[in-house]
């Protein structure tokens, strides 16, 4: 554990919420369903939320997703800090309004995964996610110190990716001073 990359605990790996998988079908409007992890129900916290983050950023929610503009899909997925005007009818018809930010869906998804205490929950976000090389030690594993220790140019990691004969012409050809060779 001392020597893991303090990003994945040394997994290597980590899951990241994936546009395509949170928007399967391009051909649907935000109104049919187009945002899949928050489905096409009109009266939920999401729509209502959706709807007013469409208004405040000039774009319908009755558009397909794929003649949207670019801006209104990246404020859609990535969110903004820019404040929108939620109006809803609540159960006895009265309108209510409340301002909020609006996170985006990635970071929306990222962080209840994270958040979460329940498997199953967990396990229905995880369909929107892809394992991906955690950005930090690009799939190394170790921290940046522990990288950093090279035998002829080459760390750790390096050596364990190449093939038994790669290692093997290499430990072969490695030129070692006296000192070197004893440690």
């Amino acid at each position: 554990p001392y020597g893991a990359c303090p990003v994945c605990d040394g997994l290597g790996t980590h899951l990241e919420a994936d546009a395509e998988l949170a928007v399967p079908d391009p051909d649907l409007s935000i109104e049919e369903g187009a945002v899949s992890p928050w489905g096409g129900v009109r009266d939920t916290y999401w729509y209502r939320l959706l709807e007013a983050v469409a208004e405040e950023h000039g774009f319908s929610v009755r558009t397909p997703w794929k003649r949207l503009p670019k801006a209104a899909r990246e404020v859609i997925l990535y969110g903004t800090d820019r404040q929108v005007n939620v109006r809803y009818r609540n159960r006895w018809g009265r309108i209510r309004s409340y301002h909020s930010t609006f996170e985006g869906v990635i970071p929306n998804l990222e962080r209840r995964h994270t958040e979460s205490m329940s498997d199953t929950q967990r396990e229905r976000l995880e369909q929107y996610m892809r394992e991906v090389p955690c950005r930090a030690c690009h799939g190394a594993r170790l921290k940046p110190e522990t990288l950093a220790v090279t035998v002829s140019g080459k760390n750790i990691w390096e050596l364990t990716r190449m093939s038994i004969k790669d290692t093997l012409d290499f430990i072969a050809d490695m030129e070692l001073s006296e000192r070197e060779h004893k440690i």
